[in-house]
């Protein structure tokens, strides 16, 4: 008796035996659709180039393949100029061998370079031989991995185009070494006749794309072929190029002749007289314009006339005697002597104009250089006062108690104290015994020292000879107050420190690391400050870090 639990026997048993099948040929079935979906991508990746391609990439092969032949010292020459032609699809023609190769190859043959264990001295020429073989050989798996009769390996060809560019990588290392045989200097990369150095830079290129190759293979399968496409023709391209390179006339390697770059006289004179017209033209072109502005320019030049008188005035009372014109032209030939050096550097109508540009801007900043020289003296000269004041309200205040009035007070300062106030306060007293009231000595006083403190003095001493007073008490007074404001000019001047550090840093670091770089490489910077380019990056340079200056210079100004 069959017992259900335990097993099926009869009718159930069969029909239990029919679903497995079904089970089975549905599991079957499955299995090969998926395996058929994803061996469609693997198989078409190495097959995604098309008859066209696969021509060309055969016509590069046969290329590599006479290079390697030319290459290969155990072949004549007449063998190799009777198996140097290229087939009818690639062209027909026969490729000679170069009439400069056969002595070119003996001398690199002769260079033994590299020694492999296991394997030998390897010559310049096997080096070379063996870097066209890798560009063959990679071009032959490519032109394989087309073939509808051969099963696609991908794992097989992914190796493969590994193990090309492990070789070529290799290969290519070695010649770009320069070796030192004694105290002569071997470089590879000038061998045939100065064509090794753009050819390897080629085949730098090549080894490139033979890297992207293998990264096809890792991308999505929707950018898998192209990319494999892409790089594999990139290879041909390249390796078209390299046979056009070798076949070509060559690279000079070695210092041209400095006589090719020399002008004739006749270059010269011709340069000269376009540049003095050039230089005529525009000084031609400078007088008609000014001679538009006759009128304008006669009237600003009487009323600079007019500002000089006054300066000059100013100056003396400064007690500097200076002539007004010394300033302007000194300034104008300054800019002359600079602007010149800089057309010079430059050359040609490009210099003229620099010296043009340069003058001018003398021109303009020569009119206001006396007020600005005027300024800088009368600031020093006040602060020069200003360290004084202290010392000699001390010493009035001390000679108005002893009985002295201000005038004599005046005179003791002018003679126990050294200038610059010593010679204010004495003239102060001369101009009062020459019949000048006090009073407008005193005011002329303030209008020769820019000091705020000694304006405050002359006005208490006026006040009081109007209105009476105890100048000895305002005097101490004065004196405390001069006291707590150097106390705070001190504060002040630790607080912006950081800010004038920085303007003299914005200021000097360009200078110095422009003379750092020219320690380190003087030809090179020569050369650059010395063009046109350079001269025009120099002034706008220095532009640029005056403006920094005057900002920081703004930032740390304290008014109070």
């Amino acid at each position: 008796m069959c017992r259900p639990r335990r097993r099926l026997c009869g009718p159930h048993r069969l029909r239990e035996h029919k679903r497995d099948m079904k089970k089975l040929r549905a599991v079957a079935l499955s299995f090969v659709l998926i395996v058929t979906l994803l061996g469609i991508p693997l198989q078409s990746h190495g097959r995604a180039l098309s008859e066209t391609d696969r021509d060309r990439i055969r016509c590069a092969m046969e290329k590599m393949h006479i290079m390697a032949r030319f290459f290969d010292v155990h072949v004549s020459n007449e063998e190799k100029e009777k198996k140097s032609d290229l087939s009818e699809m690639c062209g027909g023609r026969h490729v000679p061998l170069p009439e400069w190769f056969p002595e070119e190859l003996a001398r690199m043959e002769a260079n033994k370079v590299v020694y492999v264990p296991n394997e030998g001295t390897y010559s310049e020429v096997d080096l070379w031989r063996q870097a066209f073989s890798n560009v063959y050989l990679f071009l032959e798996r490519a032109d394989q991995s087309l073939d509808p009769s051969r099963p696609l390996v991908l794992d097989q060809l992914a190796r493969g185009y590994v193990g090309n560019r492990i070789n070529l990588l290799a290969t290519l290392d070695r010649l770009n070494k320069d070796l030192l045989r004694g105290k002569e200097l071997l470089v590879m990369k000038n061998s045939m006749q100065g064509r090794a150095r753009s050819m390897l830079a080629t085949f730098e290129l090549i080894n490139s794309e033979f890297f992207s190759t293998i990264e096809s293979f890792s991308s999505p399968l929707r950018q898998r072929e192209d990319k494999y496409r892409k790089s594999v023709m990139a290879v041909v391209v390249l390796a078209n190029h390299l046979f056009s390179q070798f076949m070509s006339s060559p690279i000079p390697t070695g210092v041209p002749d400095p006589k090719i770059y020399q002008a004739t006289p006749t270059e010269r004179t011709v340069s000269l007289v376009l540049v003095l017209t050039g230089a005529l033209l525009a000084g031609l072109a400078v007088f008609l314009l000014l001679e538009d502005r006759r009128s304008d320019i006669s009237a600003f030049l009487e009323e600079y006339r007019k500002k000089s008188e006054v300066w000059a005035e100013d100056f003396n009372r400064q007690f500097v005697t200076i002539d007004i014109k010394y300033i302007v032209f000194g300034t104008i030939a300054l800019f002359a002597v600079f602007g010149l050096l800089l057309g010079l550097l430059a050359g040609g109508f490009l210099g003229v104009f620099i010296f043009l540009l340069v003058l001018f801007l003398g021109g303009v900043v020569s009119i206001r250089m006396p007020m600005a020289v005027l300024d800088t003296l009368k600031k020093s000269r006040g602060h020069k006062v200003n360290a004084q004041l202290m010392d000699s309200l001390i010493l009035l205040s001390n000679s108005l108690r002893s009985g002295m009035d201000i005038v004599q007070g005046f005179e003791l300062v002018s003679r126990d104290m050294l200038p610059p106030i010593a010679d204010e306060f004495g003239l102060v007293v001369k101009n009062y015994q020459l019949g000048t009231p006090f009073e407008k000595a005193l005011d002329g006083l303030t209008e020769r020292v820019e000091s705020r403190m000694l304006s405050y003095i002359v006005k208490a001493i006026i006040i009081q000879r109007q209105v009476g007073g105890n100048l000895t008490v305002i005097f101490s007074r004065l004196v405390e107050n001069i006291r707590e404001e150097s106390k705070l000019e001190e504060k002040l001047q630790a607080m912006t420190a950081q800010q004038k550090i920085q303007s003299i840093v914005v200021s000097i670091m360009p200078f110095v690391m422009m003379l750092v770089m020219f320690i380190f490489n003087p030809v090179q910077m020569l050369s650059f400050y010395t063009s046109p380019l350079g001269i025009c990056v120099f002034l706008f340079c220095i532009i640029w870090i005056g403006i920094g200056m005057k900002i920081l210079k703004k930032m740390g100004e304290v008014r109070v």
